[in-house]
Order: structure tokens, then sequence, then C-alpha cells
């Protein structure tokens, strides 16, 4: 009898434990998700808003090296582009990065992606918070790239996790 409740009162302990670090790393997801959302920056226009809101997400995807989530975020963004004219080729842009399996060549159209989201971004009145435009010099064989960030803290979506603070700050857009 005594061994039953010893055996007993080891799985409760084990169960016990578990759910305590289940709960402790849904915390830690959550805080990385929010640190790889938009806080501290609201554009008055909604649609720019979540433009920018699942820009944030790809560029995240490519610090991460994760190229299927890149697609997925990426297919999520054409979803969220508007169909007219002025926002065409940043729509096909979009289409061919979630097409693409590649990291490397993921990297290349977000170069593209960068440029029109920036373009978006300065259109755009910000009602409170900061854009980060940053550039890492080494990017495509020294050709350098930039891409934008919701912090000064430099996580480069070129090289991922190979050299993740590579890069400078060149312009804060309020």
């Amino acid at each position: 009898m005594q061994t039953v409740l010893t055996t007993v009162y080891r799985i409760s302990i084990l169960i016990f434990a578990s759910l305590v670090c289940c709960l402790s790393c849904k915390k830690v997801h959550t805080a990385k998700e929010n640190t790889s959302g938009i806080d501290g920056v609201a554009f008055q226009d909604e649609t720019v808003q979540q433009m920018y809101g699942q820009y944030l997400k790809i560029q995240t995807a490519l610090v991460e090296d994760s190229p299927k989530i890149v697609q997925q975020e990426a297919k999520i963004l054409a979803g969220k582009i508007p169909d007219t004219k002025e926002y065409q080729s940043f729509k096909a842009t979009t289409k061919l990065l979630y097409l693409t399996k590649g990291i490397k060549k993921q990297r290349d159209f977000f170069v593209g992606i960068t440029l029109q989201m920036e373009a978006i971004i300065k259109a755009s009145p910000i009602q409170s918070g900061q854009v980060y435009k940053q550039f890492c010099p080494m990017a495509f064989d020294g050709a350098g790239g930039y891409w934008l960030s919701n912090t000064e803290e430099i996580r480069n979506p070129f090289f991922g996790h190979q050299m993740l603070h590579c890069g400078t700050t060149d312009e804060v857009i309020e």
C-alpha cells in the first residue's frame, strides 16, 4: 500500500512540475510574440497598421531562420494589402515571397518588400512611436540591405542567428 502511495505521490509531483513548466513556457512564448508585434508605433491608417505588423512578423521569421513561417506570414500580408493599382507591385512581391521556399531567396524578396513598406510608412502619418530603419553593410555580398524595426535593438533578418546583431540604425521615422 505504501508503494502505491509513493508512486501516486511521485506521479502527482511530475504532473504538477509539467504544468508549471508549460505555463512558464507559455509566458515566455507570449512575451516573445509581444516583442515581435508593433508595440510602440501607431499609424493613423488601420490598414497600414496591419500591414506593418505583418511585415514585422516576416522580419522576425527571417531573424529566426524559419522559411516556412516566412511563407505563412507573407501570405497573410498579401491578404491585408488592398487590391488597388497603388499597391499592385507590393502585393506581387509579397506573393513571390510566400511562394518561395528557400530562405536565401526569401531574404532577396524581403529587400523589395522593405522598400515598398518604407514608402507606405513615410506616406502615412504616425500617431505615436517610431519606426527604425536599420542597415547591414555585409548583406548581399557587401552591397548591404535595409529593414524596418519596431525597436532600436538590431536583429538582422539577412543573417539570422549567424550575425544577429550586425547592423546599425540609419534613420528613425516618426
